[in-house]
């Protein structure tokens, strides 16, 4: 076809096709340049786009702390709707300047997708808010007939910006890992942020039925007690706190149950793409026992087997709630919030008594379902995948892992023990006047909640004395390692009994169940169970100094503060100030761990390819 053409043309066509290419590559030559350019710029103006970033996060909550400093409602509320309004812009003009100025645009739109959603939102959001003199929500909300629309309108706002946050958080995880940092420390900023956050949510006016927001230490001690899954409270729950107070506590306890690092990187890497072995190694040490390659599958099954189990343990209270709680809206929140809060072993409820009264104390399928919920949180999620794949015929072993043979044999010897010394204690005690079934599921359920879940059927203030001690006992050991729970832990206590009795017998090692047990964890054992008496012992003495109540519901407070229970005699809400931040103090130390606190500020020896002459030292 080109030769059919007269000459001329094709010397023209040939003209442009040489101009084309020419100007193509001088395109191409400056694009090379400009790409470069566009490279440096990003390179300088991403630590300033960073901070810009913190700063935003700093100022959403910042702006929720606003309200604190106005008397009268319609005081804040056009400052708070100004601030929120600048905010979610601010959010959608970082998010795009920063794909502006990056040379990998489809990348960074792959790795951020979810905050480019949000963004984007918050951009049409906030200029809707600022230009539109009545926003199309805020009329939406008063066709609907809600009272206080506009107050629920900053409420949603609010809630936005905070989630706005949550992502950016999400989205920077692997960036985090990918620096190495302490696995310990990383453990601790993480529960200490949500802390944070869950206390400023419920300092807000919306979060209490006065309207006026828990005052700072209040919300500090009951964010906390959430957070570290105790359930020891200063506020009543069912009363004080509204469902948007009550539905933050939820949150808190599915987070600090879970595992606060294990479900932002559950999440993360559904956001991310995955994590690369650097990344998971540092994950590695967050969770112990596992092996690197497996890091990503171990977190997808924890957090599938808690939605799970959560799920069969809410249809069940909704059923057996049926005629306690007719109204069915009411009975779906019932059933979610005791759901969450039993298997995470946190002892919060939506009832003023718990379940100590009269509905619940004796009736058989919220007992039962509560004790289940309870058991399994507490066995741990190894032990509970392990029997899982057993029961599937997939596990190739041909009997459980040591670890799961200890944390059954003691769940069922504490559970047994702990009820029939209740029952023989308090046969005649607060047990007196019911029937011999209820005296025996009262005491069974005393014996499983005190192992840090914090429920209670019974009066704990009413037990005798030698009732308490087994309580207070049972508490200090608490649940399972990997576990929604709290304590010194089955295992620990177990591998240390074995300890001593190896020693007594003259055995140089320990051995359990055919297997030898390493010196290191018996070693362990020995450290975690030495920092958490010394950090009680501080815990107690200090509160004796600043508390006038008798010294069995002292020392039973912090004993069930640090091992995360939330069992009290009752003494919790009359707390001084000093004596709530030690209370405080004890739920984070105990929750996160002692061992924890100790390897996150630890200067680390380096291997060593020598040892020191022995010499014998008198003990005991």
């Amino acid at each position: 076809m080109w030769h059919n053409l007269p000459y001329r043309w094709r010397r023209k066509l040939a003209e442009w096709i040489i101009h084309f290419k020419s100007f193509q590559a001088a395109l191409s030559f400056k694009l090379r340049f400009l790409q470069d350019d566009l490279y440096e710029f990003n390179r300088k103006a991403t630590p300033w786009l960073h901070g810009f970033s913190i700063l935003l996060s700093v100022a959403v909550f910042a702006s929720l702390l606003v309200p604190l400093f106005f008397t009268e409602e319609q005081g804040y509320l056009q400052l708070t709707r100004l601030i929120d309004q600048s905010l979610l812009i601010a959010f959608g003009i970082y998010f795009y300047t920063r794909l502006l100025i990056t040379p990998k645009r489809v990348q960074f739109l792959q790795s951020r997708w979810p905050e480019g959603i949000a963004a984007t939102l918050a951009l049409i959001f906030g200029i809707e808010l600022m230009v539109v003199e009545e926003a199309y929500i805020l009329h939406l909300l008063n066709q609907i007939g809600l009272t206080g629309a506009e107050q629920t309108l900053l409420i949603l706002i609010q809630i936005y910006l905070v989630f706005l946050v949550i992502i950016k958080v999400i989205q920077v995880i692997p960036e985090i890992l990918a620096k190495n940092i302490n696995p310990a420390r990383l453990v601790l900023l993480s529960f200490f942020s949500v802390i944070v956050v869950g206390m400023l949510l419920l300092m807000l006016p919306a979060a209490t039925v006065d309207g006026m927001g828990l005052n700072f230490i209040d919300a500090l001690f009951m964010a906390t007690s959430a957070v570290c899954v105790t359930g020891l409270i200063v506020v009543d729950t069912a009363t004080h706190l509204t469902m948007f107070g009550q539905g933050v506590i939820l949150v808190l306890i599915q987070l600090g149950g879970i595992g606060v690092v294990t479900f932002a990187t559950f999440l993360a890497m559904y956001l991310s793409g995955g994590f690369s072995l650097s990344e998971r190694n540092v994950l590695k040490e967050t969770i112990s026992g596992e092996e690197v390659n497996t890091i990503s599958k171990t977190m997808k099954r924890i957090v599938v087997l808690t939605f799970s189990v959560e799920f069969i343990g809410f249809i069940a209270y909704f059923i057996s709630w049926s005629e306690a709680i007719p109204d069915t809206g009411e009975r779906l929140w019932f059933s979610l919030f005791h759901t969450v809060s039993a298997f995470c072993n946190a002892g919060f409820s939506v009832f003023t008594n718990s379940l100590s009264d009269p509905m619940n104390a004796t009736f058989l399928p919220i007992n039962i379902t509560t004790m289940v919920l309870v058991i399994i949180g507490g066995l741990g999620f190894t032990t509970v995948w392990e029997s899982i794949n057993r029961i599937t015929g997939e596990s190739k072993r041909k009997q459980f892992s040591i670890h799961s043979i200890i944390v059954f044999r003691m769940t069922g010897f504490l559970i047994v023990a702990g009820a029939l010394l209740v029952l023989i204690l308090e046969w005649n005690g607060v047990l007196a006047g019911y029937s011999f079934g209820d005296k025996l599921l009262l005491s069974t359920f005393q014996s499983v909640t005190s192992r840090t879940a914090g429920f209670n059927t019974l009066d704990t203030g009413a037990l005798s004395a030698g009732a308490t001690m087994i309580v207070v006992m049972l508490m200090v050991i608490g649940a399972s390692p990997s576990s929604t729970a709290g304590g010194l832990k089955t295992t620990t206590i177990y591998v240390l009994y074995k300890a001593v009795v190896a020693n007594v017998i003259g055995s140089d090692r320990v051995e359990i169940a055919n297997r030898t047990v390493p010196n290191a964890v018996v070693l362990r054992a020995i450290t975690a169970v030495f920092l958490a008496i010394v950090v009680m012992i501080i815990g107690l003495i200090l509160l004796t100094i600043f508390e006038e109540f008798p010294f069995i519901d002292i020392l039973f407070e912090q004993v069930s503060a640090f091992m995360t229970v939330g069992l009290s005699r009752g003494i919790t809400d009359s707390l001084s100030d000093p004596g709530k931040l030690i209370i405080i103090c004890s739920m984070f130390a105990g929750r996160v761990g002692m061992l924890t606190v100790a390897v996150a500020f630890a200067h680390k020896t380096t291997s060593r390819n020598y040892k020191y002459p022995e010499e014998s030292v008198m003990v005991a």
